[in-house]
């Protein structure tokens, strides 16, 4: 058996991990698989990021082992067997190794900063053959194979985030959480549930007297709200840890009543499962962070929610009627490691005379409270709610103003409260117009009428695109003044289909028709709230007219812009020395590049050294594209180039040289 590297006898030994398991032994939630040999990091490991976080359009499937923030740790091999597959990207795992256990098991490490042995010298070549870094390679059964506790790699920071180690368990495309499927961690931290969100779910519902989503930061004491209709609860907990934030726990629980609805993050299927955390996780639409949302429609539940609700009910709605009793709201948070912390919320009725929104009160501006709506120029946000409904956040109001209302097309009109420095409302879905009315400081009256076009349910099935659940959709005209100078609007103006945050199942199509100067440069983007984004450069045709198309897992602001600059490089000055080999080189030669509308193609941005291209790497977090041979160059003077494209297909080149002594 081939081994990368030879066992350590220090700590990390199999010893040392069987103590952290007996410390955690008697509380912590059973394992479904045999110990790992041995730690894939050497002395006492630090959990720094858990499993089935929030992650952009996925679940966390791993752990992240802190490196004390330094870059070159040695990573070893826990089981015996053979690497299955290795990559190398500048985005997601960055240098990641996968290494079939003789068991079955499937362990993934991610963010190395080098490969050992053989493996490295193999992966070298075929990168140096190809003049790319970006790699997926599957490899032969036995042909790299290792023995527990050899060296297989060296953590890094490639990809995203810091430096760290990203180490998941796999059998087959099933990953599970680490700590119950063989690795062991000492570990006596205890959840911490920060605060929980109820949102109100319909037209006749209220928390303290507001339509608004009402958060409340949880103390050992009971809280007491007031709560009519129906509503469902967000939840904000962490695993805490000393300096870490945003670890979700094991196992998160609600009880109302006799009905229990819990997020359990044991096992997450890659084929199935990931694009679920969309819609687990808030991201966005109800507290603007990533809260866990206690709740699901009938004839859906996401694979990591467990209910006792029969399937065909929606399940965590919490309903308090006028004349009920005060009841109580459990929040419990459970720990892999048997840890468990709870928290308790009484929801109670108001009283006859205070059961729709308050009007009365005065509506000033919030301090430091800035725009957020997705139609920027009506001051408005939309948010989708289960059923059809719609949730309105209108910032357009005058300072002082109160007894707000709309008046919708269909001649209802719906009380407004205020939080936030904004008047909020919940309405039935397709609407094409309503009228806001209100009463300023001095007791005048004020009206504004407001274009709101919702799109028919047939257009789900026309774009190809699956919410999780029954949504409204707004189509809005939107403005182009937050594009940069970077990207020209080219064609139609922009097309706004919100709200962005509504969690889509399956991607929607998008077409958008082409101005002939945008055909070169131009492509189809979509405007996050924040930024824009390139979807597509497909081209086709429409009625003669030249479309571009494309898919886009999430609802936003979509148009035809033009890439018009290619991206700007500025070189940076090597070592002039190759430096030790202890372990491995880290000589490297890199370019800064600058770019600001379609973002840089990494297959088609390289270094050209002495003449020839070379595989360079894309790290879009540090904005570097580098070369990182397995030799550094030998002495002498050698001229290259930094070739630099963006996605649009823009070209810049610049000619450099660097000396090595």
């Amino acid at each position: 058996m081939l081994a990368f590297g030879a066992p350590p006898t220090r700590a990390g030994s199999a010893a040392s991990t069987t103590k952290a398991a007996r410390v955690n032994a008697a509380a912590a939630a059973p394992a479904f698989d045999a110990p790992l040999v041995h730690a894939p990091l050497a002395g006492r490991l630090v959990l720094n990021g858990g499993f089935g976080e929030y992650r952009s359009g996925h679940f966390h499937a791993g752990v992240d082992l802190g490196t004390n923030h330094v870059v070159g740790k040695t990573v070893y091999a826990p089981l015996s067997g053979w690497i299955e597959r290795v990559r190398t990207s500048g985005v997601g795992y960055g240098r990641s190794l996968y290494l079939h256990g003789a068991d079955g098991r499937l362990l993934v490490f991610g963010h190395l900063d080098a490969f050992a042995g053989p493996l490295a010298a193999y992966v070298d070549s075929v990168q140096t053959a190809t003049a790319q870094y970006e790699q997926d390679l599957w490899l032969p059964d036995g042909r790299f194979r290792v023995a527990s506790g050899a060296i297989v790699a060296w953590s890094g920071e490639s990809g995203a985030g810091g430096p760290h180690l990203h180490f998941e368990i796999r059998r087959g495309d099933m990953a599970y959480v680490p700590m119950r499927a063989g690795l062991a961690i000492a570990d006596s931290a205890s959840p911490e549930i920060g605060r929980v969100t109820l949102e109100p779910l319909d037209d006749t519902s209220y928390v303290e007297r507001g339509s608004a989503p009402y958060s409340l930061r949880l103390g050992a004491r009971p809280e007491t709200l007031r709560v009519i209709g129906r509503v469902r609860a967000a939840v904000e907990a962490h695993d805490a840890r000393p300096g870490v934030r945003g670890m979700e726990p094991w196992r998160v629980e609600m009880e109302w009543g006799v009905e229990r609805v819990a997020c359990e993050f044991d096992s997450l299927s890659w084929a199935t499962d990931m694009i679920e955390s969309e819609y687990v996780y808030d991201n966005g639409r109800i507290t603007g962070d990533h809260d866990l949302v206690m709740w699901a429609p009938a004839g859906f539940r996401p694979r990591v929610m467990t209910t006792t609700t029969p399937p065909d009910r929606d399940a965590g709605t919490l309903t308090v009627r006028a004349g009920d009793p005060p009841r109580a709201l459990r929040i419990t948070a459970r720990g892999v490691n048997g840890r468990v912390s709870s928290r308790e919320i009484v929801l109670r009725p108001p009283p006859p005379n205070a059961m729709g929104p308050d009007t009365t009160r005065v509506g000033e501006a919030a301090s430091g409270a800035k725009a957020t709506s997705d139609a920027k120029t009506a001051r408005i946000e939309y948010a989708a709610l289960p059923g059809g409904w719609l949730r309105i956040a209108w910032a357009g109001a005058p300072a002082g103003s109160r007894h707000v209302r709309l008046g919708l097309d269909d001649g209802t009109r719906r009380a407004a409260s205020f939080a936030d420095g904004r008047w909020w409302a919940v309405i039935p879905g397709r609407r094409s117009a309503m009228r806001i009315t209100g009463r300023d400081r001095a007791g005048l009256a004020w009206e504004q009428d407001m274009r709101l076009m919702t799109v028919a349910p047939s257009w789900w099935k026309e774009s190809g695109g699956v919410p999780f659940d029954s949504v409204s959709v707004v189509l809005a005209d939107s403005a182009a003044e937050a594009v940069n100078a970077e990207l020209v609007p080219a064609g139609a103006a922009p097309q706004g289909f919100l709200p962005a945050s509504a969690p889509l199942r399956k991607p929607i199509r998008v077409g958008r028709v082409a101005p002939p100067e945008a055909i070169q440069h131009g492509g189809i983007y979509r405007f996050d709230g924040g930024s824009w984004e390139l979807i597509s450069r497909t081209l086709g045709k429409k009625d003669g007219s030249a479309v571009f198309t494309g898919e886009s897992h999430h609802l936003g602001t979509f148009a035809v812009l033009i890439d018009t600059l290619a991206p700007r490089i500025e070189t940076l000055r090597p070592p002039r020395r190759a430096g030790t080999r202890k372990p491995y080189a880290r000589w490297a030669l890199a370019a800064r590049l600058t770019e600001l509308g379609s973002g840089i193609d990494p297959r088609a941005s390289r270094l050209e050294v002495d003449g020839r291209p070379v595989p360079s790497e894309w790290d879009p977090e540090a904005r570097v594209l580098r070369w990182r041979p397995r030799t550094p160059p030998g002495r002498g003077v050698h001229p290259y180039e930094v070739v630099a494209a963006d996605r649009a297909g823009n070209v810049r080149r610049v000619a450099a040289r660097f000396i090595m002594n």
